[in-house]
């Protein structure tokens, strides 16, 4: 099972990068192969739609790595920080890059920090850009803020015990949906 997941934020540290680390690290304990794209480390060009149709034939080769992953993947995890009641402009940006035929009847996760609190409004508006993209955005989804991480050697590390509970049935509930969708 191979689960691509994105880090929709360009912060460092980053909140949103610890979460989709943490989540990556517990799905390779169960057997997952777990890319982890990050768009801070790994910046994407602004969205060209002559590519929408063929997106394998885009001229950027780093936009076609994460096409090529986007193609092989099983499943995904989206996550991005809460910009302005929304998800983040290089998450949009990445998702521009890839189409439908991706995401199509592939269950896709997702997750966001809030910052000061626990936010879902970027969950919810990913939600309908899944639906768009003919994805299946499973039920659990997981919202941080900051205070559920500690600094730890200039990287966030998930320290509230109910987040950590949160991100064992999230991750429980990907594969599932995975395993069932594939």
């Amino acid at each position: 099972m191979r689960i691509l997941l994105i880090s929709g934020s360009v912060a460092e540290p980053a909140h949103t990068t610890a979460l989709i680390e943490e989540i990556a690290a517990r799905l390779r304990e169960k057997g997952c192969e777990a890319d982890v794209w990050d768009l801070r480390v790994r910046p994407l060009p602004i969205a060209d739609p002559k590519y929408h149709y063929e997106p394998e034939k885009h001229i950027d080769e780093t936009a076609r790595e994460l096409i090529r992953l986007a193609s092989q993947a099983d499943a995904f995890v989206l996550g991005s920080p809460n910009y302005h009641n929304s998800y983040s402009g290089v998450l949009k940006n990445a998702l521009d890059i890839l189409n439908m035929d991706m995401f199509r009847d592939k269950p896709v996760g997702l997750v966001g920090n809030g910052g000061g609190i626990r936010s879902t409004q970027p969950i919810d508006h990913l939600r309908i850009v899944v639906r768009g993209l003919l994805g299946v955005a499973i039920p659990m989804q997981v919202a941080s803020c900051k205070s559920d991480f500690m600094l730890e050697s200039g990287r966030y590390i998930v320290t509230a015990e109910d987040l950590k509970q949160r991100l064992d049935a999230f991750t429980a509930q990907l594969i599932t949906y995975t395993e069932k969708l594939k």
